[in-house]
């Protein structure tokens, strides 16, 4: 256990917690969840950068990362969903890109194989997500525009990451 690998894992143990604030009847509720959910994003950032920098990339942070970023993305999502914060057609959106990259991880990583590293249009895409889930929780008007930006960039990510993962495991087959 590394400290990349302790940051990842403080993501999933913030779900719970982010759940209990967002849901509670608190009039600072959802503002101790958006708080939560940006100190959230915010180790995203840190456990990546810091397994790179401190060569922490390990087994167990390849299938812990991929994990605790689609339980937060699909649990946050899901959450604005249930309180009418958010159309549930964005909803289904990320749902199928989260649920495809989770599974297309879980492949790679059972497989012993090379990770698929995130595209440029899957990272943008996360950091405008996590953006509009923030701006969203918190009531700011900006994330109805950041989210005409986000949901078509969630799409070619989504796309991209299946036409690469398509292409990796043909290369792994000597096909």
């Amino acid at each position: 256990m590394n400290t990349a690998n302790v940051l990842t894992l403080s993501r999933i143990i913030l779900l719970p917690i982010f759940m209990v604030f967002f849901f509670s009847n608190s009039s600072n509720g959802l503002i101790i969840a958006g708080i939560i959910f940006v100190v959230s994003a915010l180790t995203d950032l840190l456990d990546g950068y810091i397994a790179r920098k401190y060569n922490q990339v390990s087994q167990l942070g390849r299938l812990l990362d991929p994990l605790a970023d689609k339980l937060t993305m699909i649990s946050v999502f899901i959450s604005l969903a249930i309180k009418d914060l958010i159309p549930l057609e964005i909803i289904l959106i990320i749902l199928i890109r989260e649920t495809i990259i989770l599974f297309g991880s879980f492949l790679v990583y059972f497989n012993k194989a090379d990770i698929i590293s995130p595209s440029k249009f899957g990272k943008t895409a996360t950091f405008l997500l996590y953006i509009t889930a923030a701006a969203y929780i918190l009531n700011l008007s900006f994330g109805k525009y950041i989210i005409f930006i986000a949901i078509p960039l969630t799409v070619i990510s989504g796309v991209h990451y299946c036409i690469e993962a398509f292409v990796f495991f043909l290369k792994e087959q000597d096909i």
